[in-house]
């Protein structure tokens, strides 16, 4: 007769006081001497959830029960073998079929024999088991909630950061050997390059990736990274460090969770995640970030792109077919005897005639008119500015600030009189049960006029604090990079991300010139009529 053991303990368990490893092995081995049975072998799962059968050691002892190697089961109790009543109630069928005995060694004052025993409220057991685990689940996804509300780490990795426990918390602390890869990657996105061409530079410069980097660590610590990992760069991989505003200082908590034990986890939108800027020191600064997501915005919505061109294209993705509305791109307009840069619309390039028109301009044309276009914007801004220092500017100010101070005023008017009907509304009432719900109905009233009342307070010492300094630095800052674009010989790729929205380009098909429509992110007749709202 061959007789096992089998001894399971979660480390959420354990907490309750539950017997330890040794301590159940213990338990079976005296149990087994006191029947004159020799234990040929204790399967152990260590730190595995009752919930779930999936466990390694308790696999190989099922397999060995099937192959007919098993005759006796021995185990401290009913929750050893699992908390999943359906499951357990199946595996118990299971082995009466086979013949098996599994003997609870205390329960029943003395051992309950699943095969030989009355057993009426196996049933109810089973159910019991089930609902405690469920009951520690709840607690402990609980507890996890309640910290993540608080902005505290509680798993993940994060590569450009280390988490760092300071004072019983862990912070996160830039990695100062992944810094220049991240930062590195943003420049290169926002300099016009694809996911597929960052990933070829740094394969090329032997940069380390995320998955070979946690890798890397977790062995310097002693520990096995369960997970694949691949030392080539993805472009998922690219996509995701483009995405992640943790590199601005940004950490958001309950990104993903399991609505069952156990069960696969799944992610949660982004407006139900718990968000806490300024959380830590960022690697990219907000400005190149959010530049980063307007081209990556820009990038998605093009309908049609094909340019696998080695040369820089310095308005690629930028120039949109005004005709047809799908991307104009970067092509050899001419080869011989000098190659010319310049675009055309890609319909046109792949069907002709039949889709649409050609629409072949030169790189050179394009830089031209975008100048010319530039300066006579920069002109407008200047006197704009000139003109902000005047008397208006002034009376601007004295009216916002007039209105909501009005608007101000009458918050608090209306605050109190809140107050004042729901002192009398409490007044009428007696029952202590009623008085407390006509607190509870004035508490949520008072929240949102107080907040509002804060509100209007606040952008009243903020116009008073910033009038038009930030509108006058806002525009003299447009003016710096039309400056740059005007006089530099070749245009920075960032400062052109920085102020073109699109360029659109349509083709007059009589007399076969071409129209641009210079589409800017800034536009002054838009900051001229905010400023005079």
């Amino acid at each position: 007769m061959n007789v096992v053991g089998y001894v399971r303990l979660s480390r959420d368990e354990d907490k309750e006081n539950y017997s330890s490893i040794t301590s159940q092995q213990d338990i079976i081995n005296e149990y087994a001497e006191g029947k004159g049975w020799m234990v040929s072998n204790i399967y152990i799962d260590d730190n595995c959830s009752g919930y779930t059968l999936d466990r390694p050691a308790y696999n190989r002892m099922i397999d060995e029960v099937e192959r007919g190697n098993v005759d006796v089961i021995l185990t401290k109790d009913l929750s050893r073998i699992g908390r999943n009543n359906g499951k357990v109630l199946v595996l118990i069928d299971k082995l009466r079929e086979l013949n098996i005995r599994l003997i609870l060694i205390t329960e029943a004052d003395g051992g309950l024999d699943l095969l030989e025993d009355e057993h009426d409220i196996l049933g109810i057991k089973t159910w019991y088991n089930e609902m405690y685990i469920k009951d520690i689940s709840r607690k402990i996804r609980a507890n996890m909630h309640a910290k993540q509300k608080k902005g505290e780490l509680i798993m993940g990795n994060f590569f450009g950061y280390n988490k760092v426990k300071i004072n019983d918390k862990f912070h996160l602390v830039i990695d100062e050997a992944v810094m220049p890869i991240i930062q590195l990657i943003f420049k290169l996105y926002i300099a016009g390059l694809g996911y597929k061409k960052i990933c070829d530079v740094l394969d090329e410069k032997g940069y380390v990736t995320p998955s070979e980097y946690i890798k890397q660590r977790h062995a310097y610590n002693g520990r096995i990274f369960k997970n694949a990992a691949t030392s080539k760069w993805q472009t998922y991989m690219i996509q995701r460090i483009i995405e992640n505003d943790v590199y601005v200082g940004t950490l958001r908590t309950k990104k993903r969770h399991s609505r069952l034990i156990k069960g696969k986890q799944e992610k949660v939108a982004k407006e139900e995640q718990y968000v806490f800027k300024n959380n830590h020191d960022p690697i990219i600064s907000k400005e190149d970030f959010q530049l980063a997501q307007e081209i990556k915005l820009k990038r998605n919505e093009k309908p049609y792109r094909t340019n696998k061109a080695k040369y820089d294209y310095k308005f690629g993705s930028f120039i949109e077919c005004g005709d047809c509305g799908y991307a104009v791109v970067g092509v050899n307009l001419r080869k011989a005897p000098a190659v010319n840069r310049g675009y055309n619309c890609t319909m046109y390039q792949k069907y002709g005639n039949k889709q649409c028109w050609n629409h072949a301009v030169e790189e050179e044309k394009i830089l031209f008119y975008f100048r010319e276009f530039l300066k006579d914007l920069k002109a407008e801004y200047e006197e704009y500015i000139e003109n902000i220092h005047t008397i208006e500017r002034k009376n601007y100010i004295k009216t916002s600030l007039r209105k909501l101070q009005k608007e101000l005023a009458i918050a608090n008017d209306d605050l109190k009189l809140t107050l004042n009907q729901k002192i009398k509304d409490l007044g009428k009432e007696s029952n202590a049960d009623f008085r407390a719900i006509i607190e509870k109905s004035y508490e949520d009233l008072e929240i949102d006029k107080k907040k509002k009342i804060a509100d209007l307070t606040h952008r009243i010492e903020e116009l008073n604090r910033v009038a038009n300094i930030e509108l006058e630095k806002s525009i003299k800052s447009n003016i710096e990079i039309f400056n740059h674009i005007i006089h530099a010989d070749i245009p920075d790729r960032k400062v052109l991300e920085r102020i073109i929205d699109k360029i659109i380009l349509y083709a007059e098909k009589p007399s076969k010139e071409r129209n641009f429509h210079f589409k800017l992110k800034i536009d002054i007749d838009k900051l001229t009529c905010e400023h005079k709202q």
